[in-house]
């Protein structure tokens, strides 16, 4: 089952390789399923599969999506995951990932990133 989860432009500009601002553009032009809430910052509501995932890692996933921490690749389901002290990387793809946890067989929040990213590429609306 997919659940719902909302992301910013932030999230949407780094899962297509675009600008903040084109993001925004897409949000106004309706390009992507996307609202103003009360800060007058753009939402916009993805499906993504994210049902094994606790709040918590979801809330880390977005997090380093947004401070720039999962770094696109050649392929385009796979992306580098930076460590949190910066100083390591790990391959991730949607169902797994190179780091302790994942190679644990454990799900990480680096895995639900790559989701959410995934879901965002998909998020694109024919305008």
């Amino acid at each position: 089952m997919s659940a719902g989860i909302q992301v910013t432009t932030r999230e949407v500009a780094t899962a297509h390789g675009i600008s903040l601002r084109t993001a925004q553009r897409w949000a106004k032009t309706g390009k992507l399923n996307a609202v103003k809430n009360e800060a007058g910052r753009w939402a916009i509501t993805l499906t993504a599969d994210l049902d094994d995932f606790k709040p918590f890692q979801i809330d880390k996933a977005t997090e380093v999506i947004e401070q720039g921490a999962m770094l696109r690749t050649s392929r385009p389901h796979l992306f580098r995951s930076v460590s949190s002290d910066g100083s390591t990387t790990y391959l991730t793809a949607a169902e797994s990932c190179t780091c302790p946890a994942g190679i644990k067989g454990r799900r990480c929040y680096h895995v639900a990133a790559v989701r959410i990213l995934l879901a965002a590429r998909t998020s694109r609306r024919a305008a």
